[in-house]
């Protein structure tokens, strides 16, 4: 992300600050100083709110770390005022995989909440913990519980939206669940966005107006990719390991090799609008597949059989193509 400067790479992933971070901690610092509390109350606060994002930090961990299980890797970590993000280099295409990566951020957070409450029910009768930083460690856990709350708001992209995507998509074509989640989010947003205007928060406000535009960017981008496919003159086809081994006459459809297992093709056709595609061998149409059948078939754990099989053995449902159509 451009602006910003890096702090450090930590299990293989770059942790960066965008220079508008900076201005939370100045903002929050000079508010108390105003405010009459003093210049260690003001140092507290900054302290408090550091501490916060490094729980946020470890909660862009949980999603990072999960998306490289299934194989999906990170390309850094940017903390802002309104919170971190971590940069996938693509997103999951198998709604499995979404609501996993999408809900170990805010697991992150509850494993944090937990273990300062536990910690502090340890030590709260002794004096080895003193009241202020007892009362700190209190004011971090209330916090973490409250962002597991706030981000599992069904805004997307937040976490609640991404959720509620990989859901709905678990039963609908993943443009249709887009499409849903966008809509859901843009009403949350409109929401956020008041009740901040009501409380004075600008922060809220800020976040409002990034789910609202960033879920729309999504939405835009996966449409783009649709019509990308939509107008191409030829269809580069590949073989199980993404290598390209030719190009194949344009269809109206998306062509998928039969080579292909049906985890990655349906990751293939995750931005298209069409519910159907061509399954193609050598160049040639051979089947015709709802994607919705594939999704379900992913689902009953069989990602990992190639189509060609998958068609062989009926457990894709699929309706023939005449011998010698082009793909």
């Amino acid at each position: 992300m451009n602006n910003s400067w890096h702090l450090g790479r930590f299990a293989g992933i770059d942790v960066r600050i965008h220079w508008t971070f900076l201005l939370l901690p100045i903002w929050i610092y000079f508010s108390q100083m105003a405010a009459g509390s003093g210049t260690l109350a003001a140092v507290v606060a900054v302290l408090f709110v550091l501490a916060i994002f490094a729980c946020v930090v470890l909660h862009e961990y949980g999603h990072a770390l999960t998306a490289r299980h299934y194989g999906i890797h990170t390309r850094d970590i940017t903390l802002l005022p309104i919170g971190g993000v971590a940069s996938l280099e693509r997103m999951p295409r198998n709604p499995r995989q979404e609501l996993a990566i999408a809900v170990a951020g805010p697991a992150v957070n509850v494993v944090i909440a937990t273990l300062l409450v536990v910690g502090l029910t340890i030590l709260g009768g002794s004096s080895v913990l003193p009241i202020a930083v007892a009362d700190f460690l209190f004011d971090l856990a209330w916090v973490n519980g409250a962002l597991v709350v706030f981000n599992m708001i069904p805004a997307f992209p937040m976490d609640g939206g991404r959720v509620l995507r990989a859901i709905l998509a678990m039963a609908l074509p993943y443009s249709k669940a887009t499409r849903v989640a966008v809509g859901v989010g843009r009403v949350a947003a409109v929401a956020l966005g008041f009740l901040g205007i009501m409380t004075g928060n600008l922060i809220l406000v800020l976040v409002a107006g990034f789910v609202f535009l960033a879920g729309s960017a999504e939405l835009a981008m996966q449409t783009a990719g649709a019509e990308r496919v939509a107008r191409s003159s030829k269809a580069t086809l590949l073989d199980a390991r993404g290598n390209v081994i030719g190009a194949i006459p344009a269809s109206p459809l998306p062509v998928i090799s039969d080579q292909w297992d049906a985890g990655n093709a349906l990751g293939q056709l995750s931005g298209v609008l069409e519910d159907e595609f061509l399954v193609s061998r050598h160049g040639e149409a051979v089947a015709i597949v709802r994607t919705h059948d594939l999704q379900t078939v992913v689902q009953n754990g069989l990602g990992s059989i190639p189509l060609e099989r998958l068609l062989i053995s009926r457990l894709l449902p699929y309706r023939e193509v005449h011998p010698g159509t082009a793909a």
